[in-house]
């Protein structure tokens, strides 16, 4: 079961979302629905782990998905709505490239923290 306890999501200096509670049992699904802006990528990155909430957890078998590790990660496929390789670019220069967003994206939060 995958369960989320007053999850809340901050990009920049917006609220996306806060105080969202869910359950996902076994065999069901959850449908993520809303305007364009309002979270639900984020939503989805946090519920793979790509992604810290700003407050709240979640939660895969009663255990916080970062503790839980590669045991909840094996169960998990994630497919975004574009892939985020560059045809121009060969793979290690893909690689490089998101490694520099990912740190650039770091510094951000780093800096916007308290």
């Amino acid at each position: 079961m995958l369960s989320a306890n007053q999850l809340e999501c901050v990009r920049g200096e917006r609220r996306l979302f806060s105080g969202l509670d869910f359950k996902v049992e076994p065999g069901t699904l959850l449908a993520v629905r809303g305007v364009n802006g309002s979270g639900k990528t984020s939503l989805l990155r946090m519920m793979c782990g790509l992604l810290t909430p700003a407050a709240g957890r979640l939660c895969w078998n009663d255990c916080d998905i970062g503790e839980a590790g590669e045991d909840y990660r094996s169960q998990l496929i994630y497919l975004g709505h574009l892939n985020g390789l560059k045809d121009e670019l060969n793979a290690t220069e893909n690689l490089r490239l998101s490694l520099r967003v990912a740190r650039s994206e770091e510094h951000t939060s780093e800096l916007q923290s308290p």
